[in-house]
């Protein structure tokens, strides 16, 4: 008998699910704009008038599709209304601006460049929202530069706005590099609460360390930076139990870490405690 001949299983259909992107008509767009925009720079444009073409064909690209700008935000100076309406019109962002040309980093910058503002974030919050994030500056410190009192903020920023009358409570520091350096300070001495009431100002020595002048009329010589929170820590726990700086001294050295050397008033020789 003549075999069957089997039957060709017919193909089965393809099945395409069509998913129309946002990004796809925007990179299609693009793509459209730039032949128009080489067409009329090989017809004789210029380089500056195809730059202009191309700019303006993107930014009416970009509002077709809704990706311009449409509102910046300003988030945690809510208590500093002026100081945020100035940070605002740093980030040089208009309204209805394509949100391509709304850098982040660029922005992050212009608005660093105020000094009125710490930890400052930029975010764009597609399809139409700019987010800047940011913290006021706090005053920290008082500086004098030989001539006048200024007030530091907690990144070492000098706030030439803020009235130093009106920080009378800060530490008072001297020396140069004496605003950038400040933070560290401030930090150490959270660890020892005691001893900030008793600063008188603190200087600035070499641009590597401080001396602090106690109202007592003492001096504590402070390591370089990078110690100078172990330094204290240490002081701290010996000075809870003799209170060493209400004690009639000539000078408490704290430059080598976990000991502290002691001068008493009226010596020039001191011991290790």
């Amino acid at each position: 008998m003549p075999r069957a001949k089997s039957k060709k299983k017919a193909p089965e259909p393809e099945v395409y699910l069509e998913r129309t992107q946002i990004s796809s008509v925007v990179f299609g767009l693009v793509m459209v704009v730039a032949m128009i925009v080489a067409g009329a720079a090989m017809l004789g444009g210029s380089l500056s008038q195809m730059g202009q073409r191309w700019g303006s064909a993107m930014d009416g690209a970009s509002r077709s599709v809704g990706l311009s700008v449409d509102t910046v935000e300003v988030i945690g100076l809510e208590h500093v209304p002026a100081v945020a309406r100035q940070i605002k019109a740093s980030a040089m962002v208009e309204p209805g601006e394509n949100m391509f040309r709304a850098d982040p980093h660029l922005i992050q910058r212009r608005v660093e460049e105020t000094r009125l503002v710490t930890n400052v974030r930029v975010f764009r919050l597609w399809p139409d929202t700019v987010m800047i994030y940011a913290d006021a500056a706090e005053p920290m410190a008082l500086w004098n530069d030989g001539q006048t009192w200024t007030v530091v903020d907690n990144m070492g920023q000098l706030m030439p706005k803020a009235r130093p009358q009106d920080h009378a409570d800060l530490i008072k520091t001297v020396g140069v590099g004496g605003p950038a350096a400040a933070p560290a300070l401030d930090k150490a001495l959270l660890v020892m609460p005691g001893l900030r009431q008793e600063i008188d100002h603190a200087r600035r020595v070499a641009g590597r360390r401080w001396d602090l002048v106690l109202k007592s009329g003492a001096l504590v010589k402070l390591p370089n930076d990078e110690s100078i929170t172990p330094s204290v820590l240490s002081f701290a726990r010996l000075d809870e139990a003799g209170e060493l700086t209400r004690r009639p001294l000539k000078e408490i050295d704290l430059r080598v870490t976990g000991r502290v050397f002691l001068t008493p008033a009226g010596e020039m020789m001191g011991g290790a405690a």
